[in-house]
């Protein structure tokens, strides 16, 4: 099948490079491997060459690109102009098409930096989905042309802004959180206030921002918290700026947990939900359960994390005791459907020496899956079984 397809579409001829004529070719054209495979034209121009074995749908991937690559003079001629910055903007698509795995995503960022504003922000560029590797210039751009889109007219109509919401600002919004997280990891400080500066340019936006700190999501990601909680992430996930962590951490607490008290669940959009789970069952409901049982799951291990750090780096008195065990309470408690969440601050509680604490916090765990008939074995396993050990002392 691909002798006949290479056959209808170009004249191949086979060079042995140790040979008189294809030594002659090998100083006109050196190679870097063997084998090697050259697309040239009648003028013995080079428009693709790749080195190495490939398989016959890669050859035939392959001989799509040259009609491509010829169209801009060959692969060298089309690489120059795009490293030159005098690439068109459907050489920028082209490049990009033809663009492997390694080079596609900056191929991509460089198309989109290519188009007019009106194109970019276009709802139907699908492209804006696909945006994977930073690049400050693209990603500043975006931001500020969003902004600035979302004081038009066009923001009247509310179901374009539904479509634009979804289509463009939440894909660019979601990759913000994306390289925070990155940036988090990594402890690389100057991206991350980088980052933090980007995130900003949208407080101008006429649209969604903010998800609630105790309500992140991590099918939406870290730009929807307040800068404050992406400040204690960063800090306590790197161990740094111990005295400004601390300070921050206890007014950040205060603060949320005046906001959100612990009966927040059941005043918010979620109590139909909790009392249909309490009524029907969680069998038959997966979805509605999961739902109920990872809320505020994100920002509950953030506030273990963030305990823990403080603790580290806290004197070891009874004021200090006193305040982890009060945040590990409140990061249980903002939701006691989640048994994961139960363990864990029962162990931390456990030991620092709060067991009375901990017991309380898995006996209602256990009481509250009863509650809506959760008849899951392993689920009742794992917190009886860490009930049984905080009792012990075992733990």
């Amino acid at each position: 099948m691909l002798g006949s397809f290479y056959n209808e579409i170009f004249i191949n001829y086979k060079l042995d490079a140790e040979s008189p004529e294809g030594k002659e070719f090998v100083k006109r054209h050196p190679i870097d491997g063997v084998p090697s495979f050259f697309y040239v034209d009648g003028n013995e121009q080079v428009i693709h060459k790749i080195v190495g074995a490939r398989g016959v749908l890669e050859f035939l991937q392959e001989a799509e690109m040259v009609g491509t690559y010829k169209k801009y003079g060959g692969i060298e001629a089309m690489q120059k102009a795009v490293k030159d910055g005098t690439a068109s903007k459907e050489l920028l698509f082209d490049y990009y098409q033809t663009a492997n795995a390694e080079t596609k995503p900056l191929a991509l960022n460089l198309y989109l930096k290519s188009l007019p504003t009106e194109e970019l922000l276009d709802i139907n560029n699908t492209l804006i989905n696909n945006i994977s590797i930073y690049d400050k210039d693209l990603m500043f751009r975006l931001a500020d042309e969003i902004v600035k889109f979302s004081h038009t007219d066009k923001f009247s109509d509310k179901k374009f802004v539904s479509s634009f919401s979804f289509s463009i600002a939440f894909p660019v919004q979601y990759m913000v959180g994306y390289f925070l997280s990155q940036s988090i990891n990594q402890g690389n400080e100057q991206w991350f206030n980088e980052l933090l500066d980007l995130k900003e340019r949208f407080n101008g936006y006429n649209g969604w921002l903010l998800d609630g700190d105790w309500k992140i999501q991590s099918g939406r990601g870290i730009f929807f918290a307040t800068p404050e909680y992406i400040k204690l992430c960063y800090m306590a996930q790197n161990r740094v700026e111990e005295e400004t962590f601390k300070t921050e951490l206890v007014d950040y607490m205060s603060k949320l947990m005046n906001e959100k008290p612990l009966d927040s669940l059941w005043r918010s959009d979620e109590r139909h939900a909790l009392e249909f789970l309490k009524e029907n069952g969680v069998k038959g409901h997966g979805p509605t359960a999961n739902h109920i049982f990872s809320i505020g799951d994100i920002t509950a291990h953030n506030i273990l994390k963030w305990t823990n750090y403080y603790w580290k780096i806290s004197p070891s008195n009874k004021k200090v005791k006193s305040q982890c065990a009060q945040w590990v309470n409140y990061a249980y408690y903002m939701n006691p459907y989640n048994s994961g969440v139960a363990v864990l601050a029962a162990t931390w509680l456990a030991r620092i020496g709060y067991e009375k604490d901990a017991i309380k916090i898995l006996e209602t765990a256990i009481q509250v899956q009863k509650d809506m008939k959760n008849d899951n074995p392993q689920l009742y396993r794992t917190l009886e079984t860490n009930l049984r050990d905080v009792k012990n002392g075992k733990v």
